[in-house]
C-alpha cells in the first residue's frame, strides 16, 4: 500500500541585528549595556580589553521521548580566542533552563547584548551548577531523578568550533542542544547521564523546516502504539538521497541524523506538524518515524541482546529531499 505524506517545508532567515555596544575598559568588567543581561560579570585573560563587539545566545533543543522535563543549570559561559585567552560570562546566578520545552523554533536567552572582543574564536563552554539535583530529569509519569553531568562545574559543556566575531558589530549564535543523542540512560544504576551533542550556529546562517503529517500515519500497525500522540518524530539527514539510520554511537557512519525533532499536534492549526530549525544552507533529506521511542541510548546495552528497543528497530516513512536556502522561502508540494 502506497503511504502519503502531505508535507510543506518552509525555510525562513533570521535577520534581525541588534545594536552594537562599546565597551573599551579592560580586566573583570559588570556589564551595564541597554536591553543587556543585568548582572553579568565579565572577565577576560590574554586579550586587548577592547571589547566593541557584542552577542547574544539563545538555547534550544531537539528532544527526546520518555521525558517530561531535563532542566540544565548554567552558571557561566567561556569563549576561547584562536591566539589568546579565555573571555568568562558569569552568571549573577545559577540558571536552569528546561531543554525539552524548547523544541522547534523555541528558544530561551542564556546571554544578551554582552560585550566581547572582535577576531577568531574556537571554543565554547558552559559552566554548570554541579550541586545535587541541579541539572536533573523527570520521566514521563515518575519521578525527578539526577542528570550526571561530567565535570559540570569546571569544564563543563564544550563546543570546539571556529568562528568569527566582526568588528563593531552585533552577532546572534543558538545553541542547538539534541537531547536525543544526549541523554543516556543507565539501565544498571537506573541513573540518566548528560554527554552533551550540541552545535553552535550563527542566526543569520540558518534556516529551518516545517511540515506536516496526516494523522492515519501516526497510528499505523507499524508504530509503537495506537496512539496518535505519542513516539513520532522526524530525522533530518545531511545530503538527498540518505537512507536514514538511526542514532548509533557504536558506528556513527551508519547515516546519523544532523538532527531529530518531534511531530506534534498544534492547536493552531488542526495539524499534526514538525519544526526542524538552526539547519545550515544546503541539502538535506527527512525521514518520519512512528517508533521514537526505540531511540533511548542505554550505555549499559551493546546492542546485541535482542532488545526491542534496540536502535536497529526503528522503521521509518515519507522521506523525502529538500534544499535550503537561507534567502529564500520554498515550498515542497507533495
Amino acid at each position: 500500500m502506497l503511504r502519503t505524506i502531505k508535507l510543506f517545508l518552509t525555510l525562513a532567515l533570521c535577520t534581525y541585528l541588534l545594536g552594537c555596544g562599546t565597551d573599551t575598559s579592560s580586566g573583570d568588567r559588570a556589564d551595564g549595556g541597554d536591553g543587556s543581561t543585568p548582572g553579568v560579570t565579565i572577565s577576560s585573560s590574554g586579550g586587548s580589553g577592547s571589547a566593541r563587539s557584542s552577542f547574544s545566545m539563545r538555547v534550544t533543543d531537539a528532544p527526546i521521548d520518555g521525558l517530561e522535563n531535563v532542566v540544565v543549570q548554567f552558571t557561566a559561559v567561556e569563549m576561547k580566542r584562536q591566539s589568546g585567552g579565555w573571555t568568562k560570562y558569569t552568571l549573577p546566578s545559577p540558571q536552569p533552563i528546561d531543554l525539552l520545552a524548547l523544541q522547534g523554533l523555541s528558544t530561551a536567552d542564556l546571554l544578551v547584548n554582552m560585550p566581547i572582543e572582535a577576531g577568531d574564536y574556537k571554543q565554547v563552554r558552559f559552566i554548570l551548577d554541579d550541586s545535587p539535583m541541579a541539572n536533573r530529569v523527570k520521566v514521563k509519569g515518575g519521578a525527578w531523578k539526577d542528570l550526571e553531568v561530567p565535570n559540570a562545574s569546571t569544564t563543563g559543556l564544550k563546543i570546539k568550533q571556529d568562528f568569527t566575531i566582526p568588528d563593531d558589530r552585533q552577532i546572534n549564535f543558538t545553541v542547538d542542544f539534541d537531547l536525543r543523542k544526549s541523554v543516556k540512560y543507565k539501565s544498571k544504576s537506573g541513573k540518566y547521564k548528560l554527554k552533551a551533542k550540541m552545535k553552535l550556529v550563527i542566526d543569520s546562517d540558518v534556516g529551518f523546516i516545517r511540515g506536516s503529517v496526516h494523522p492515519s500515519l501516526l497510528m499505523a500497525k507499524s508504530c509503537s502504539d495506537g496512539d496518535v500522540d505519542t513516539h513520532n518524530a522526524a530525522y533530518v539527514y545531511s545530503g538527498h538521497n540518505v537512507a536514514p539510520g538511526d542514532i548509533d554511537e557504536a558506528s556513527p557512519s551508519n547515516n546519523e541524523p544532523v538532527t531529530t525533532t518531534m511531530i506534534q499536534y498544534d492547536n493552531t492549526t488542526g495539524l499534526y506538524i514538525f519544526e526542524a530549525a538552526f539547519l545550515a544552507a544546503g541539502d538535506y533529506t527527512i525521514a518520519l518515524t512512528c517508533n521514537a521511542d526505540r531511540e533511548v541510548i542505554d550505555e549499559n546495552d551493546n546492542g546485541d541482546d535482542g532488545d526491542p528497543n534496540d536502535d536497529d528497530a526503528l522503521q521509518f516513512f515519507g522521506v523525502q529531499n529538500v534544499t535550503i536556502l537561507v534567502t529564500d522561502t520554498t515550498f515542497l508540494k507533495p
